[in-house]
């Protein structure tokens, strides 16, 4: 039989583990978002809900209203889709970025967003992948 000091330590761990669990999924919980690709986006049209969608931005960059209105299209596996963005910019956004957009596919046919994110490139090159330093 338990006494009633190690009742009260079996408490306390219990409720230090669950404050510890609950830090690990608010701390991750925000980016371990969801995103569809193009095609699964097309092929469950939500036109009523936002969706986050995955795409490469193409060479086809038109900016307006001094950079803060963006078209583009999008391209991931083999499809592509129009993209138009009204608000700031990543730095790091140009062609060749995979950027993640969040919005609705339009009647237009153009994907309207509301956010664009833009994936971080790999800070390392192919070249050092293949063992070749780069020093």
């Amino acid at each position: 039989m338990l006494s009633l000091s190690s009742l009260k330590w079996l408490g306390l761990g219990a409720v230090v583990a669950a404050c510890v669990g609950y830090l690990v999924v608010s701390a991750t919980g925000s980016s371990a978002e969801y995103y569809q690709t193009i095609a699964e986006m097309r092929s469950h049209p939500a036109s009523s809900s936002s969706v986050r969608v995955l795409g490469t931005v193409q060479n086809d960059v038109v900016r307006s209203d001094g950079g803060l209105h963006v078209r583009f299209t999008a391209a991931e596996g083999g499809q592509t889709m129009p993209v138009d963005y009204q608000g700031p910019v990543p730095d790091i956004f140009k062609p060749g970025i995979q950027v993640v957009v969040d919005g609705r596919m339009g009647p237009d046919g153009v994907f309207h967003a509301r956010t664009l994110e833009a994936k971080c490139p790999s800070r390392f090159s192919s070249t050092q992948s293949q063992g070749t330093p780069t020093n």
